[in-house]
């Protein structure tokens, strides 16, 4: 239920609880079973999301690898969440949730490191704002989100090129284009 949730507010932010009911394949007294609002089945979404990609972030060794395995690995967990976590960046009534504040900002803090030891490493710039490195990956992240449900670009292929648009647009001064300095 709480994947069906996901995926369909993540297309449709204002779909029903019938429609998520439709979607998981139950009726909807038994979706009112487990979960008494809308409220709160956002936010049982919220955090399963939450918790499986930071699973998925420890289970590809992202935080244990060196800077350059460790960040393509954490790009190749991020592009295939979309299905699961696009829903928390469009529907706005989980703003300002504790528990989702909370779970955020701990995945983020492991993901900063991880940027943190890229750029020790020479992999990313220093150069840049540690919140601007950040921003940029989401915007990244997010753009392969939309261009796969779209269908404009394949989802095998979207982590590669993330992850090549993140070097060549973050990388060191000796990676950048010529004529762009």
């Amino acid at each position: 239920m709480l994947r069906a949730a996901a995926t369909v507010w993540g297309a449709d932010p204002s779909a029903s609880l019938d429609s998520v009911a439709k979607a998981a394949g139950v009726g909807k007294a038994t979706l009112h079973r487990y979960f008494t609002s809308r409220t709160e089945l956002l936010q049982a979404a919220a955090l399963d999301g939450i918790a499986a990609l930071a699973d998925a972030l420890e289970h590809a060794g992202c935080f244990r690898l060196d800077a350059a395995p460790a960040l393509q690995a954490m790009v190749d967990v991020l592009v295939p969440f979309g299905d699961r976590l696009h829903f928390l960046l469009v529907c706005g009534d989980l703003m300002g949730d504790p528990a989702v504040n909370a779970a955020e900002a701990e995945v983020d803090a492991r993901l900063h490191r991880v940027l943190d030891i890229a750029v020790a490493d020479g992999l990313l710039r220093a150069d840049v704002p540690r919140a601007w490195r950040f921003r940029a990956i989401e915007a990244l992240v997010y753009a392969a989100w939309t261009a796969v449900a779209a269908g404009e670009l394949a989802r095998l292929d979207a982590p590669a090129l993330v992850h090549s648009t993140l070097l060549r647009g973050l990388g060191p001064p000796s990676l950048a284009v010529r004529g762009t300095r």
